[in-house]
Order: structure tokens, then sequence, then C-alpha cells
């Protein structure tokens, strides 16, 4: 196949990982082309005579490029080399192998559909596909990290954990924030700890907040845990500090459109914050989101 390799150089722990991916590419019998996602020329890279797309990053370096692919209508399928953090994008869509095992099996894959979240609002349109949500995730990626100075994690799971510890710490006193959300016609306002509309299960460090979501079901789960829902979030929160799987225990609602209106609070579309973190919220605000069914071609690996 004539692949485009998309590759995050900041991403991994491996000097010249990009050439060594190439060359692997190569081996398995590919001709395949490097883009660095930290330079100018995906657009154009995209535009070439390609037969998939081989993004090698974490979570925002793959909707970086999805973005771009759904931008064009392109059907040009995607593929994930997971070497962020979380990796809740690739973990979704099934891309669990190994770096060796996923290049050799890529002959073996099957294109599928992936369902693509979009918002309308004040900057226009945009796209995501983890999901889109509030309140107290969105302001934990806002706000300063607490142990900024402790040493560094010993591993991906033990980053997560972190994570979820301080996210656990930050609710106990934290406050409900008034949303007025219309969900399929349906008025569910009210003061929110957190809510979510997810494509995909997980949200942030790994948190299983709609496990039966699916990304090619022409529809999101809408999950949201108002005040009187705290004392349920914060025994979750011990149970994934515990390393103990426990359910979420807030059942979710099947969404194609979703209206909102608010004041001031940031919103996360994926990974990214709307208004940016040195950016000023409006003082009001209302966005639509809708789901996009099939809007982005996966190549799943089988």
């Amino acid at each position: 196949m004539r692949i485009l390799l998309v590759h995050n150089p900041k991403a991994g722990s491996e000097e010249h990982e990009g050439e060594d991916f190439i060359k692997a590419l190569k081996r398995a019998g590919h001709k395949a082309t490097y883009q660095s996602s930290k330079k100018k020329g995906i657009m154009k890279a995209l535009k070439k005579k390609i037969d998939l797309v081989l993004v090698a990053g974490g979570d925002g370096t793959v909707s970086k490029v999805a973005r771009r692919l759904v931008a064009m209508d392109s059907e040009i399928p995607l593929a994930v080399l997971p070497m962020g953090t979380a990796n809740n994008f690739a973990r979704s869509l099934g891309f669990c192998l190994s770096e060796k095992e996923l290049i050799e099996q890529l002959n073996h894959g099957k294109c599928n559909t992936f369902d693509v979240g979009q918002a309308r609002g004040p900057w226009g349109k945009r796209y995501f596909f983890e999901g889109a949500g509030a309140g107290l995730f969105a302001d934990y990626m806002r706000a300063p990290k607490r142990d900024g100075k402790k040493d560094e994690p010993k591993s991906k799971a033990e980053a997560m954990r972190r994570h979820v510890k301080e996210l656990r710490r930050r609710l106990q006193t934290y406050r409900a924030r008034q949303w007025e959300i219309e969900v399929e016609g349906s008025d569910l306002s009210g003061r929110y700890l957190l809510w979510h509309a997810m494509n995909i299960r997980s949200v942030g460090p790994v948190l299983t907040l709609a496990a039966d979501a699916k990304t090619n079901d022409g529809s999101f789960d809408f999950v949201g845990a108002r005040e009187e829902d705290r004392a349920l979030l914060l025994d979750y929160f011990d149970a994934r500090v515990a390393g103990k799987r426990r359910k979420f225990p807030l059942r979710p609602k099947r969404l194609t459109k979703m209206r909102l209106r608010w004041t001031k609070w940031p919103l996360h579309f994926d990974d990214e914050l709307w208004p940016a973190e040195d950016g000023k919220p409006p003082q009001q605000c209302e966005i639509e989101l809708i789901v996009k069914n099939a809007a982005l071609r996966i190549w799943r690996i089988e």
C-alpha cells in the first residue's frame, strides 16, 4: 500500500523513531512517505495519491489528522500507532497491538466507518472525535497541576492514577454549575458537576464514562453528573485510584443532536480546550452539537 506516516516526533522515547517506522513499513512491502505532525504540509501530503494514513502519536495527533480528513470529505482510511499517554482514541478503535505487530498486519485490515461530532458556535464549525464536555475535567485541563514538581511517573498507568487521584481531590469541593442543555428535544438543564457527549468509551485519564459507546452507530452518549451524584462520583474515583474495575454509576442517554447555553465556563473537544487556555470564556454562549454518521474511515486491524 501507499502509506503516509504522520509522526509526532515528540511522542515516544526512541531517537529517530520516524525513520524506524518508515524502514519497518518498507520491509513489510509498503511504499511509505513521512510527514511530521509538527511541521506544515499535512494537508498537502493528504492530497497525494495514498491508500492509508498511519498516525504515530497520541490522541491529539490523531485528532489533528482526522479533522483534516473529514474537512476534505476524504475516503482515505486512518490507522494509529498509539504513542501517547492515555491513547483513548486508539484504544477505542482497537489499535492495541505492538508497533511491530501492527505494521506487519496492515495488509490484513478492513475499512470501517467512524462517526464524527460537529460543533457550531462562535468560532464557526469544528469537528471532534472522542467527545465534548465540561465541568470537572475541563476545568482540570485548564488549571495548574498541583503535582507538577513531583517525580515523573514510572509508567503510563501511574500517570493516569495520579490524574484520577487529583480529580478526586478536586471533586470534594468542586461547585456544580448551571447549564442549559437540550438533548433530542428533552430539557436536561440543571447544575452539573460534569457532563460529556461521548463517541468513545473513555475520557481523559481513561475514565470509562460510556462503557457501551460505539463509534459507528450514528449516535453519541450523553453522560451527566449533577450535585446529587457527587457521592457516586467519589466512589467511582476511589475505585479507580485503588486499581479496581468499576462501571460508571450513571446511565448515558443516546443523542444525535444537542444544544447548549451557558455562561463563562470552558468546554473541551477531545483533548483541546475552548476557549484555549490563554483565552477568555465568553460571558454567554450557545452552541449546537450534532453527530455526522460515518464521516471518517478507519483501517481496523482484525
